[in-house]
């Protein structure tokens, strides 16, 4: 099941996070690459083939610090792209016009639960909290938080036309500790990758000078790369697991699943921008309740019959509503 996308905004610049994170790819490979040529300079220059090895050692470095930087800036990224608002919890309604599981490897896919709520009619779509607050559903959608720049509009095609929406989610700890594995199982690799370059290099003499000790920073470059890849990759997958357990101590499909598409339903929590995206929503969904789930179009917006009588005989629903 797929996730549900907010591309719909026109204006905001979607991959945002993605050039965040392209700067500390660029930082990265700067950093270590003017290491590598530093630790060059120290062995003296050589011509003919031990330019090419120079070369080839600069290359290998920023190799490695565009993988380190990578890694870490995805995680740097993940944790700071949420910026809470003024009130920080709020509660809207509207019809449920996307309901799905962004699933997946990470850092693909969060596998968090994702909605859009909107509304087609002006009716359907309101703020309904806190009391007092005077919010609208436009403030709600494009006020920036402080720190989170700018948000825009975002809205859902249905049948042809694009509907006012509020995307909101339901948090997996998949992408969390996937974020934080792989930050963490790069810088290992990248250090354990150093240590066994240096012995390769001492262990075949190569840590002289000339174009030996070339031929020694060139192994320890690439080992540093691929410690700091292998690292990163393999601490991505043991978070992910990791976070894979924790939703299922969490339940985090039966509360997905209690979301339909196509329900009139209020949704309450956390007021944020998303930087990475650039636009508004509620991440994560702390409560929510169905209204009915008839057609939006015909929706009445009064409480169904049905559920007031199982709340009523104080039935706890485990699973989907019926």
């Amino acid at each position: 099941m797929g996730g549900c996308g907010t591309r719909d905004n026109f204006s905001g610049n979607y991959d945002a996070g993605r050039g965040q994170v392209l700067n500390w790819v660029a930082g990265g490979a700067g950093v270590v690459g003017v290491a590598g040529l530093l630790s060059i300079m120290e062995v003296g220059w050589v011509g003919g083939l031990g330019a090419l090895l120079a070369l080839a050692v600069v290359a290998a470095a920023a190799g490695a610090g565009a993988i380190l930087g990578f890694f870490v800036g995805f995680a740097v990224n993940w944790f700071d792209r949420l910026h809470e608002q003024d009130p920080s919890e709020i509660t809207i309604a509207g019809c449920i016009l996307c309901a799905g599981k962004n699933s997946g490897y990470p850092p693909f896919n969060d596998n968090d639960w994702t909605f859009n709520i909107g509304g087609v009619v002006d009716s359907v779509f309101t703020v309904q909290g806190p009391a007092g607050a005077g919010l609208t559903v436009d403030e709600v959608r494009t006020r920036g938080a402080p720190g989170g720049g700018p948000a825009f509009k975002t809205f859902e095609e249905v049948d042809g036309s694009f509907v006012d929406m509020l995307h909101c989610e339901i948090g997996s700890r998949i992408g969390d500790y996937a974020a934080v594995g792989a930050a963490i199982g790069s810088v290992a690799g990248a250090i354990a990758g150093a240590v066994a370059g240096a012995a390769i290099c001492v262990a075949a003499g190569l840590a002289t000078f000339g174009i030996g000790a070339l031929v020694c920073l060139l192994i320890v470059a690439l080992i540093i790369a691929a410690g700091a890849f292998v690292g990163g990759a393999v601490g991505n997958s043991i978070g992910a697991g990791i976070g894979w357990i924790a939703d299922q101590i969490n339940d985090l499909d039966e509360r997905g699943e209690a979301v339909s598409k196509g329900c009139l339903m209020t949704f309450t929590g956390r007021w944020v921008t998303d930087s990475s995206h650039q636009h508004n929503e509620i991440h994560d969904i702390e409560r929510c309740q169905l209204i009915e789930c008839n057609d939006c179009h015909s929706a009445t917006g009064s409480s169904s019959s049905g559920l007031i009588a199982a709340v009523g005989i104080g039935r706890q629903p485990t699973g989907r509503d019926p």
